[in-house]
């Protein structure tokens, strides 16, 4: 394994800090939400772990990470 390599993916706990959004259209201006995301940290410093719910038809690989406001945050065990 070359230096800076994982190991295996990080764990994931708790509420996730990121909404994973994605357009409707490529190039479009409607934007949905398709997963969530977690911020980490690595040997190398601040990383995420992206979890996909959904994959969009023609998606071209672009999306967002917006950040969730802590009201709106639920619990995953709820």
């Amino acid at each position: 394994m070359s230096s800076g390599a994982m190991d295996g993916p990080p764990e994931i706990s708790g509420s996730p800090q990121f909404a994973v959004r994605t357009r409707t259209v490529p190039g479009g201006e409607v934007w949905f939400t398709c997963g969530q995301g977690w911020e980490f940290d690595s040997e190398g410093g601040k990383a995420f772990a992206i979890r996909m719910t959904m994959t969009p038809v023609n998606w071209e690989g672009e999306l967002l990470l917006m950040p969730i406001q802590e009201e709106l945050r639920t619990d995953p065990e709820d």
